[in-house]
């Protein structure tokens, strides 16, 4: 009865069913345009063709007899394309894995009965996960160093299924035998920093293999679709968390993160499998690589962070990135505080605040699978990434120069400015975020794209929480102090953005780069 209480003031258009939310984005239409385009990208691959060639998208496809149905042209997918629709599948499957402990973590942590009640407990909480996350990072930069790409990946899954399982259980136990509320705000405390850390872990490993297995040409024309279809995944899975909650609760929930790594785990798996069976491995050039300078490495003890200095200072576009998440995260963060602070005063049961959640991110899902299905792969044929990045911010500047002019900062107001930014990110930003790497070599789309993607962001979001949490200490903060605060953050997103872009080559001179890599690994061999 409490639940159906808190559920009646939470605004309409997030209690919509999943039928309305499938309505929303048709699956009769979606679905098949993504099988289309599959077939497109292995239209031009035949027998005996190199593997590791660029895909060229040809009208092929229109002299097929129309007895060769999709579903036959799907099963005679090239290795290539076959390895990166694993890796796609296994993305998906974590970002929706990622919508169960996400929803269920965030009501935990905000929960009256274990959770925490201070108003600096979650910028607190955000400004650990930085070194929390630098630890997650040193663990991969070893696996990456000793064993590969395809066992750090392999063995960063496996750790988060263990933690997130024991997470649960743990939670459950403390809740089933009484046991003081110190021990699980601890507990929830530990999972809240890990939830806010291994998502970019994982994630910038699929990415990091698609972008080194696909040309920029060819990431200019797919990444929107195989985005999309993670955020189709993410939507559906993220709808289904109210309907799932009174079965699961919070614990189960939680736990159901472990059955989507488990089928990550195994398409990842056979993605490497593919790539190594068939010589398209990306692991080849650092293999190469390694073999050249090994005796350097080893006459230069300069730890990991000299290596890492290194880097940057090698491939300044990584420095100017890295100030890009710092920017973006410290909005993120702004935005996140303020919405989840307006949350939990509106909606004060834990499950319902999770409900809620989890149709808020499903509906940022669903509005992203269109625009990356149906608007990014034609605009991306015509537009510069350049030019994207610069103009990205745009949208997000307006929204937060408004917000600091509302007389009454309500959550639906609140919760459409965190949409908006979310939507630029999981549609758009995503995308060419990871058309950035693509030119580069393989240390900075391995090592260099993880220290960005897990401590840069992770660092963006734990100093702008230090910074509010030390406002809060002061009594300064508000919501509509954090409204102000975004413009100004947003501000500097523009700015960095606008840095970024003036390193970043033409698609002509990024798909040139990439051939003249394929060209001097063929050279090595």
């Amino acid at each position: 009865m409490l639940m159906a209480e808190q559920m009646s003031s939470i605004p309409s258009a997030l209690l919509l069913q999943p039928k309305s939310l499938l309505a929303a984005f048709p699956s009769a239409l979606i679905l098949p345009e993504l099988a289309r385009r599959i077939t497109q990208l292995n239209a031009h691959t035949e027998e005996g063709i190199d593997p590791k060639l660029p895909i060229k998208v040809t009208g092929g496809e229109q002299n097929q007899t129309k007895s060769d149905s999709m579903i036959n042209q799907l099963a005679n997918l090239t290795p290539r394309v076959r390895s990166v629709l694993h890796m796609t599948v296994a993305m998906a499957l974590h970002f929706g894995g990622y919508e169960f402990f996400r929803n269920s973590c965030l009501a935990l942590f905000t929960s009256s009965e274990y959770g925490f009640s201070s108003a600096a407990a979650f910028p607190m909480a955000n400004a650990m996960v930085s070194p929390f996350s630098l630890i997650l990072l040193l663990g991969y930069g070893q696996q990456l160093d000793a064993k590969g790409p395809r066992a750090a990946l392999r063995n960063t899954t496996i750790l988060s299924i263990v933690f997130i399982a024991f997470a649960s259980a743990s939670l459950h136990f403390c809740k089933a035998a009484g046991l003081p509320q110190m021990v699980g705000q601890a507990l929830i405390g530990v999972t809240f920093l890990f939830q806010n850390s291994y998502q970019y872990l994982l994630y910038s490993q699929y990415w990091s293999f698609v972008g080194s297995v696909l040309t920029p040409d060819e990431g200019s024309r797919w990444f929107a679709t195989l985005g999309g279809f993670s955020s189709v995944i993410c939507s559906l899975m993220g709808g289904c968390v109210p309907y799932l909650l009174p079965h699961t609760g919070l614990y189960g929930l939680m736990a159901s993160t472990c059955v989507a790594l488990v089928v990550c785990l195994l398409c990842s798996d056979r993605a490497y499998a593919l790539a190594q069976q068939h010589h398209f491995d990306p692991a080849e050039q650092i293999k190469k690589k390694s073999s050249k300078s090994s005796e350097e490495d080893a006459g230069s003890e300069n730890g990991r962070l000299g290596k890492a200095i290194g880097l940057f200072k090698r491939v300044p576009t990584l420095g100017a990135l890295f100030c890009e998440v710092l920017s973006w995260q410290s909005l993120n963060t702004i935005l996140g505080v303020a919405f989840i602070t307006a949350l939990k005063t509106n909606i004060a049961d834990d499950m319902a605040r999770s409900a809620y959640t989890g149709r808020f991110y499903s509906y940022i899902n669903g509005a992203s699978a269109l625009l990356q299905f149906l608007v990014l792969p034609t605009f991306m044929k015509y537009a510069e990434p350049k030019w994207i990045w610069r103009l990205m911010p745009v949208i997000p500047l307006v929204v937060c120069f408004l917000l600091m002019f509302q007389a009454d900062l309500s959550l639906t107001l609140l919760a459409t400015a965190m949409f908006l930014a979310k939507l630029m990110d999981y549609s758009i930003r995503t995308v060419v975020y990871v058309m950035v790497y693509q030119p580069l070599d393989f240390e900075s789309r391995y090592m260099g794209k993880e220290i960005i993607s897990v401590f840069g962001s992770r660092f963006g979001k734990s100093g702008m929480s230090l910074i509010l949490t030390g406002f809060t200490a002061l009594g300064f903060t508000s919501l509509r102090g954090l409204c102000r605060l975004s413009f100004g953050a947003v501000a500097l997103w523009q700015c960095s953005t606008i840095w970024l872009s003036g390193f970043l080559p033409t698609q002509k001179e990024a798909q040139a780069a990439a051939e003249e890599q394929r060209e001097e690994a063929k050279k090595t061999k």
